[in-house]
């Protein structure tokens, strides 16, 4: 296959999170000759005979895409682990997988999905897992597995803007995957502390836990698109994290946009002191973060959040790493200097 200047020609296939979006957006500043195709639209389709030919139609246009940036492609980045059977489409090329979460988490111990999980692991040129968490899952499944942290894009974030009136913002879904029993756990303790404060506490209308979190004093928000999701967060004065441990994408652009987020990260699985609030036991977490609500830009000031992503989550950084590996498993490819 072709290269323009060395590099290999990849195509990021489906996505999750805007992980392959943001990641080929700054290959191509760096004029690297990848693209990207996303999971074909179906908001539109409709049902009845009309939805079937808007169907028809939308699979014809996005099987034509995938045939036109696939031609000329050196290699396929996948993804999400149970969608690697597009590989197995023509035209036929080598292809990476990208693991993010529920995908080598939960759906890799479940039979139905294992051996399709497997086989994509096994065949792929090389595998990345998207969260330091999921090496025990994603080295099980191929040994050499690359932790492969998330690209964050400061450049595309709001300006931190908050609310006249202080607000304590829940991120994430209310369910099991972000915490479950400790996230509800954290809102019945924040309500309690911010009673008569003026201090709100808001959080999104999504997940199996949504209703119980209303109950408990938390103002539900309906789910909304990126760019009003993103607005939504910078106008918080503190952001509560998943209650998992973890920096998911949603604290990560939290951090990027200089709101204090509170994540009571597990130890040792990320490099340096993370810059967050809301680590040790749940009192700890709830004064901290209700301090942080009543001194949001000292807070802010004193963790230097953008200065630590731009160290670990520069998404050209992790372009030229990528790049690297392309380079190395693709036909005639070289290792970048």
């Amino acid at each position: 296959m072709a290269k323009k200047g060395g590099d290999s020609r990849v195509v990021h296939v489906f996505d999750c999170a805007d992980v392959g979006a943001t990641l080929v957006r700054a290959a191509r500043g760096q004029g690297r000759p990848w693209s990207y195709l996303p999971a074909r639209d179906t908001s539109r389709e409709g049902s009845g005979p009309l939805g079937r030919v808007r169907r028809l139609g939308g699979v014809a246009g996005w099987t034509a895409k995938r045939w036109s940036l696939t031609l000329p492609a050196d290699l396929l980045h996948i993804h999400f682990g149970t969608r690697v059977d597009i590989a197995t489409r023509w035209p036929w090329r080598p292809f990476v997988v990208h693991f993010h979460g529920t995908d080598i988490r939960e759906f890799y111990q479940d039979p139905r999905q294992r051996a399709k999980i497997q086989w994509g692991a096994d065949t792929a040129q090389a595998v990345f897992y998207a969260t330091p968490d999921l090496a025990e899952y994603a080295l099980e499944a191929r040994p050499d597995a690359q932790y492969l942290p998330n690209p964050v894009d400061l450049a595309e974030l709001p300006a931190w803007t908050p609310s006249a009136q202080p607000r304590i913002v829940f991120a994430s879904r209310w369910g099991a995957a972000k915490g479950g029993a400790e996230q509800l756990e954290l809102a019945a303790r924040l309500s309690r502390a911010v009673a008569g404060t003026g201090i709100q506490l808001q959080g999104l209308n999504w997940g199996e836990n949504a209703g119980r979190a209303a109950e408990l004093g938390v103002e539900l928000v309906p789910t909304m698109d990126k760019v009003a999701y993103l607005a939504w967060l910078a106008e918080a004065h503190t952001v509560v994290g998943q209650s998992t441990g973890l920096l998911g994408m949603s604290e990560l652009q939290a951090m990027g946009i200089g709101v204090p987020t509170a994540v009571n990260v597990r130890p040792g699985l990320y490099p340096d002191v993370v810059p967050v609030i809301g680590t040790g036991a749940v009192d700890e977490q709830v004064d901290s973060i209700v301090a942080a609500a009543k001194d949001a830009a000292a807070t802010a000031a004193g963790l230097g959040a953008r200065s630590w992503l731009a160290e670990h989550h520069d998404p050209a950084k992790l372009v030229q790493r990528l790049a690297s590996v392309y380079s190395a498993v693709t036909p005639g490819g070289s290792r970048a200097v």
